[in-house]
C-alpha cells in the first residue's frame, strides 16, 4: 500500500504555478465587490424557483421605500448570503463534486502527492481514506462516497457555526482512496501510507513557488487581491498554505462497514430509478447519520499539546476499536459522521488555545474573511440605492427574507442555514 516518493526533476528552484480560472473558487469561493449584479429574476420564473409566493410577487416600488431599521434588516440578510454563495460555489468545484467518488477523480496518495497536484492537500484538518476500487459500499439503501462526502461537508460547516474559513482550499479533509480490496484491509498499512504522506508534504513546506495569475475580465479581477501574490517566488508557508495542524496526528477511515449489515432504518417506500428527488432526499437525511468512520490515531502526535485521546469516545458494545500501547490507550473507535467532525473541531480548539501562533494564523483568515464580507454587502447595499433595492438578484431577496421574516416565516428553503443549502442527494443539486 506505501507509494514512492515522487521525484524532484522541475530544473528550476522552484515550482510554477499557474491558477486556472476553475481553481479561482477553491482559492476565494466567496462574492467579490463588482459595478453590476445578477438581476432580480423574471416574475414569470418566480414560481419555479421554490420561493414563498407571498413575498416572491409582492409589489415591487414597496422595497424602494424602506425605513432605517428595515435598511439594517436587509444589510444583516445580506451577510447570510455571503455566505451561503460561499458554500454553493465550492459545491460546484470538481474536488468537491467529483474528489469524493471513487468511480470520478477521487485520488490515491501517490497521485494527490505528486509535485504540481498538492493545492488540495494543504489546510485540510485530516484524510478520509476510501478502502477498495467499489464506488459505493455495496447497500441498496442510496449510500454513495459522494454522499458521505456532502454530510461531511454539512457537519463541518454545523461545528463551525455555519461559518468556516473556506479561502485557499480550507476544508475538514481530504478524500483519498487505497486502491486495495477491503477483505485484505490493514489499519497499519494505511496509517504507513499516510505518514509517507505527511512526510512529503512537509519536504514541500518550505519550498519556493511562483503563482501566475489566469486573465481575468473586470469583474473577476476582484479576487486577486485574495489570490497568492503573482510572479514572485515565496514557500507554501509565506503563500498561506499550511498542512493542517491535526493532519499528522488523526485520519479516518471509510471501509464496507460504514453501513451495518443490517441497517438499522428502512425506507418507508422501495427506493427505485423512478423515485423523486424529494423522496430520495428525505431517505437520506434518515439514513446518513446511521453512517460511521474508523477515527484513527497514527502516534505521530509528540508535537500537539497533549497525545490524542479516544477515552471519550469508547462505547464498550463498540466492536472496532483497537488498543494501543500504553494503558487504556485506544488507537481506533468506529463513530458517526457528526461525532468525528466535532472531536477534530475540539481538539482543534484545544490546540489553538495551546499555541497562540496557531490561534493567530486562524485569527488572520477569520479577520479577511468578515472584512470581505463587509466589503461586498456595502457594494451590493451601494448599487441598490442607486438602481432600487429591486434592482439586483441580493437586495432583491434580501428585502423579501426580511418581510417574512418580520412574519415569523422563511422566503426559500436554506434561508440563513447554509447547512439546509443542499440535500445529501447530490453534491449539485440546488433546490
Amino acid at each position: 500500500m506505501a507509494f514512492n516518493q515522487p521525484q524532484e526533476w522541475w530544473p528550476k528552484p522552484y515550482q510554477e504555478i499557474k491558477i486556472e480560472i476553475l481553481s479561482i473558487g477553491m482559492l476565494w469561493p466567496y462574492p467579490v465587490p463588482s459595478p453590476t449584479y445578477p438581476a432580480a429574476p423574471e416574475e414569470k420564473s418566480r414560481a419555479q424557483l421554490r420561493y414563498n409566493q407571498k413575498y416572491a410577487y409582492k409589489a415591487l416600488d414597496a422595497s424602494d421605500s424602506l425605513t432605517t431599521d428595515e435598511l439594517e434588516l436587509v444589510r444583516r440578510h445580506l451577510l447570510d448570503l455571503f455566505y451561503e454563495t460561499a458554500a454553493i460555489n465550492l459545491r460546484f468545484q470538481a474536488p468537491f463534486s467529483y474528489g469524493w467518488s471513487r468511480q470520478r477523480v477521487m485520488p490515491t496518495p501517490a497521485a494527490v502527492s505528486r509535485r504540481g497536484f498538492e493545492l488540495d492537500l494543504w489546510n485540510k484538518q485530516t484524510a478520509v481514506y476510501f478502502i477498495g476500487d467499489s464506488p459505493d459500499s455495496g447497500h441498496d439503501h442510496g449510500y454513495t462516497d459522494r454522499r458521505l462526502g456532502a454530510y461531511f461537508y454539512r457537519e463541518w460547516h454545523r461545528v463551525h457555526d455555519r461559518r468556516p474559513n473556506l479561502q485557499r482550499y480550507n476544508f475538514f479533509a481530504k478524500a483519498l482512496q487505497v486502491t486495495k480490496s477491503s477483505e485484505s484491509f490493514d489499519v497499519a498499512a494505511v496509517i504507513d501510507t499516510h505518514r509517507q504522506l505527511c512526510d512529503s508534504m512537509s519536504a514541500r513546506l518550505n519550498k519556493e513557488v511562483i503563482f501566475h495569475h489566469p486573465s481575468l475580465d473586470e469583474q473577476m479581477k476582484g479576487h486577486y487581491r485574495y489570490f497568492p501574490q503573482a510572479d514572485i517566488a515565496k514557500t507554501w508557508h509565506e503563500h498561506g498554505f499550511e498542512m493542517g495542524h491535526l493532519f499528522r496526528a488523526v485520519l479516518l477511515v471509510a471501509d464496507e462497514n460504514v453501513l451495518p449489515e443490517t441497517c438499522p432504518v428502512q425506507p418507508e417506500f422501495g427506493l427505485t430509478g423512478d423515485s423523486t428527488l424529494e423522496e430520495d432526499a428525505a431517505w437520506l437525511e434518515l439514513l446518513m447519520p446511521e453512517c460511521r468512520v474508523l477515527l484513527v490515531r497514527t502516534g505521530d502526535d509528540a508535537y500537539l499539546s497533549k497525545p490524542v485521546s479516544f477515552a471519550s469516545l469508547v462505547d464498550p458494545s463498540n466492536s472496532d476499536q483497537g488498543d494501543g500501547d500504553g494503558p487504556g490507550q485506544v488507537d481506533m473507535v468506529r463513530v458517526t459522521v457528526p461525532v468525528a467532525v466535532r472531536f477534530l473541531h475540539e481538539l482543534q480548539v484545544q490546540e489553538e488555545a495551546a499555541y497562540p501562533d496557531l490561534r493567530r494564523i486562524a485569527d488572520r483568515m477569520t479577520e479577511e474573511r468578515e472584512r470581505a464580507c463587509r466589503e461586498w454587502v456595502d457594494s451590493v447595499m451601494r448599487h441598490g440605492e442607486d438602481f432600487g433595492m429591486d434592482g439586483n438578484w441580493y437586495t432583491w431577496t434580501a428585502v423579501r427574507r426580511m418581510w417574512a421574516a418580520r412574519d415569523g416565516e422563511t422566503f426559500r428553503d436554506g434561508q440563513g442555514d447554509e447547512t439546509r443549502l443542499f440535500s445529501l442527494y447530490s453534491w449539485q443539486c440546488i433546490w
